[in-house]
């Protein structure tokens, strides 16, 4: 024997839901596309049915990506030793700011002596070379000497004088200074010391390396993108760095910034695409080597509307939307889903500002899967 279970506690939404489910299961056929249905606003307020226009003011959405921050390669600079030398002192240590010019180590070397005897050489054959010139001009002036002669001098001291400045340039960059062969090695640029490769005493081939500094804004945040989202992407799109749970809590705002290359190229292994956004970080917000969550902006394309993904349904194979045309009359929209992301759907079928059901859409669609006037029976039924 079968007993009827009690309704008498369901709320009357609940009971309308289940009076146009049990309509829907008996229609004989479902209703046309664009056949339309009537509610009273007492039939709305019961089925919970609430309607928004498409494309209102509301954030656009985003889709996530997980990303590492990278330094930008022109924002580094090595520190390398320019000859063989032992190292005498360093005066900066990882994690120190440095100034554009600071002083960052002291090097001491014999093939610097070299070098400083070289140009001292070559001071002497440069100033040779302009008093034998000054003389034959004298000489030649007078009519004592054939013009190939004072050409000649012309050359020697061209080539002496740019034997002078080379040796000169080259102490001057390698950081040579007074006459002892030490070496005062200088930061290039304003930044923070990242790597410190030598220590005290150490002896160090030339080039070897010393410091690597590099300045730490603007930084890069690099994502891996699906192949498939990435014709979606375009340079100049918005992108957001989203801190982890515990640095939100703390008060840690979001980082801004933008697209700023996006790969030609598809991983053969990951099937992504390299994207890449510059981003501007106050502090240490960021970190270079820090894996972070990059949100990238999807404003609505050309034709498309931005609606609420629960105002999406799948309806007989098709996905559409309803639209409320008048107070109280709804048409079903056949419609396109270009993506979802973030709650909200990205569709084409409908205008801007038509007035879409976001709430209480699958009581609609239950409303046109039934005949019109067994969905108006059980509607009105519902609200009783």
């Amino acid at each position: 024997m079968t007993r009827a279970i009690p309704c008498g506690r369901r709320g009357p939404r609940a009971a309308a839901f289940g009076l146009l489910i049990l309509a829907a299961g008996t229609a004989a056929a479902q209703a046309p596309a664009d056949q339309r249905r009537t509610l009273t606003a007492q039939q709305i307020a019961a089925l919970g049915i609430r309607v928004e226009p498409a494309g209102a003011d509301r954030a656009a959405p985003r889709l996530r990506y997980p990303a590492q921050v990278v330094i930008p390669v022109m924002q580094q600079r090595l520190v390398a030793a320019p000859l063989p030398a032992l190292v005498e002192t360093l005066q900066a240590a990882v994690g120190d700011p440095v100034r554009a010019g600071q002083t960052l180590a002291v090097l001491r070397s014999t093939s610097a002596d070299e070098w400083q005897r070289d140009a001292a050489q070559a001071d002497s054959q440069a100033e040779l070379a302009r008093r034998s010139l000054a003389r034959d001009e004298e000489l030649f002036a007078q009519g004592l000497i054939a013009q190939s002669r004072l050409d000649a001098a012309r050359a020697q001291a061209r080539q002496a004088q740019a034997q002078q400045s080379q040796r000169h340039r080259a102490l001057e960059q390698a950081g040579v200074a007074g006459g002892s062969g030490r070496i005062v090695l200088r930061a290039p640029i304003a930044g923070v010391v990242l790597e410190q490769s030598a220590v005290v005493g150490q002896r160090l081939e030339q080039a070897a390396p010393l410091y690597r500094i590099a300045a730490l804004n603007p930084l890069w945040v690099e994502m891996q993108v699906p192949a498939a989202d990435a014709p979606a992407l375009a340079l100049g799109r918005g992108v957001r760095v989203e801190p982890g749970p515990g640095r939100a809590a703390a008060g840690v705002k979001p980082v801004e910034g933008h697209l700023i290359a996006i790969g030609r190229s598809v991983d053969a292994v990951t099937q992504t695409v390299l994207a890449r956004a510059e981003v501007r970080a106050p502090g240490d917000t960021l970190r270079a080597g820090q894996t972070v969550v990059a949100a990238v902006e999807m404003p609505a394309g050309a034709g498309t509307v931005l609606l609420p993904a629960a105002a999406v349904a799948e309806d007989g194979g098709t996905t559409v939307v309803f639209v409320q045309e008048a107070p109280g009359t709804f048409r079903r929209v056949p419609v396109e889903v270009a993506r979802t992301a973030q709650g909200m759907a990205q569709v084409s079928g409908v205008a801007a500002g038509a007035q879409i059901v976001v709430a209480g859409t699958a009581s609609v669609k239950a409303v046109f899967a039934a005949p019109a006037a067994s969905a108006a029976s059980a509607a009105s039924a519902a609200t009783r």
